[in-house]
């Protein structure tokens, strides 16, 4: 994903008129961050706690603030009541059809982070102004969404970030010269570390603030894993905030300068496992040795739903002690049935779930395949297009050897060499495995 033109990091504001949500899509696919909806912020309780204290404490009539967090689950209540009903049970004094911002999480607005290899985002209805007057009665709110999107890419060491508030209802009276402050913070060796989105910029119904940055790794001789913190205050002159900003995370970024490989710098999630596709009319025989170990052998390597991810080896004085242990040419004698023959491997010698890293020194040992011929076209993947097992297979052996046409074998390999390039895989990094048609 390239990252985005810094000629869009103007500030701006929008009264938004786009279409609802539910008529914009997003076909990627996303990995969601189960903890990230357990972020927790100031609530109703600690609003009324605080209201108490305060009337208690207090020398001066003065109007209060409540900033609030809302769970996802709060936050859709608010989102399908609209604002309906303002305080006290009365009319709400100002709702709009107002959408909720846009952008890649667009269809999983539950307030969770979803993230791509080089893109996270979040979007919820998740942020709630309340208005007191000094007696301790609600005088109006303000329901607001949140929406944030890092764009990565895997040749910078930039990354660009867009994060929007938009006012989606209010009910009753609110004060005057409501406004919006927003703060992020990137941790060593991010820069700048600090970036002030907005401060007391003045949002009203129905308006968006929206903002694009850059931000940058400083390249280590490491790994630099940048975690991104954020603090969000909401408002006004005319009232006492009662409580501190909100505060939240749960956007993590690690990059790298030419560490997990040799010729690229570059920054992705390190949460999200990313998925080798393996399309069996390219790869014919060797996709489905992948997809017979994958469903007939206990490990499951890479079977996402069902086995454990596979783990990239980086060391290559090790894959080839993992090959030899399998296919050497001591341990395997070419079969003159199959076309250029060749032995084949699974789980790859490039990953932590070698059979030879777990136990096996010699191929005799995995379960044995041989390809099968089914026409004379030609096309290797069509004339090879699948396996046979040989010998008896007990399901608990720790690796697959195939007897397998030579360019189906090193095509996969060769594949999976391009995937750790593509993906900026570092080593002992976890990978799904789908073999597609």
């Amino acid at each position: 994903m390239a990252v985005q033109s810094t000629a869009s990091a103007a500030d701006t504001r929008e009264q938004l008129s786009a279409p609802s949500t539910s008529d914009v899509s997003s076909p990627l696919d996303k990995e969601r961050l189960d903890n990230s909806g357990s972020r927790s912020g100031p609530n109703e309780a600690d609003c009324k706690n605080a209201r108490e204290r305060v009337i208690r404490t207090a020398g001066a009539a003065r109007s209060y603030g409540c900033l609030t967090w809302l769970s996802p689950s709060e936050g859709k209540t608010a989102l399908r009541k609209g604002a309906a009903t303002g305080p006290d049970g009365a009319s709400a004094s100002a709702v709009l059809d107002v959408p909720l911002p846009v952008n890649d999480c667009t269809g999983d607005e539950d307030g969770y982070w979803y993230a791509t290899r080089t893109m996270q985002c979040q979007i919820a209805p998740n942020v709630k102004y309340s208005y007191y007057s000094s007696d301790n009665k609600l005088l109006g709110t303000a329901l607001f969404a949140t929406a944030q999107q890092l764009d990565l890419a895997t040749n910078s060491l930039q990354w660009t970030e867009t994060d929007q508030i938009t006012m989606l209802s209010s009910t009753g009276t609110l004060p005057a010269g409501l406004s919006v402050s927003w703060t992020t913070s990137c941790s060593s060796p991010c820069a700048p570390g600090t970036t002030k989105l907005w401060t007391s910029a003045p949002i009203s119904l129905g308006q968006n603030l929206k903002k694009t940055y850059t931000l940058t790794d400083q390249p280590s001789t490491g790994y630099d894993y940048i975690d991104l913190d954020y603090q969000l205050s909401i408002g006004s002159p005319d009232a006492i905030d009662l409580l501190p900003p909100i505060t939240w995370g749960g956007a993590e970024v690690r990059c790298d300068n030419k560490i997990s490989v040799a010729d690229k710098a570059g920054c992705v999630v390190p949460w999200y496992t990313p998925t080798l596709l393996i399309p069996r009319s390219q790869y014919g025989s060797s996709a489905d040795m992948l997809e017979w170990a994958q469903n007939n052998l206990s490990g499951h390597w890479g079977l996402r739903g069902t086995g454990q991810p596979l783990h990239r080896l980086k060391n290559s004085s090790q894959q080839a002690s993992n090959r030899q242990a399998i296919c050497g040419t001591s341990k395997f004698t070419k079969d003159p049935n199959i076309q250029d023959d060749t032995c084949d491997e699974f789980p790859f010698a490039g990953t932590y779930e070698s059979g030879a890293l777990n136990g096996v020194d010699h191929g005799k040992d995995c379960a044995q395949v041989t390809a099968v011929r089914a026409d004379t076209s030609g096309n290797l993947a069509v004339d090879w297009p699948t396996v046979t097992p040989t010998g008896t297979v007990s399901g608990s052996e720790k690796c697959v050897r195939g007897h397998i046409p030579g360019a189906l074998n090193s095509d996969v390999g060769s594949a999976y060499g391009v995937f750790v390039k593509d993906k900026l895989l570092a080593d002992n990094d976890p990978f799904w495995l789908r073999i597609t048609f």
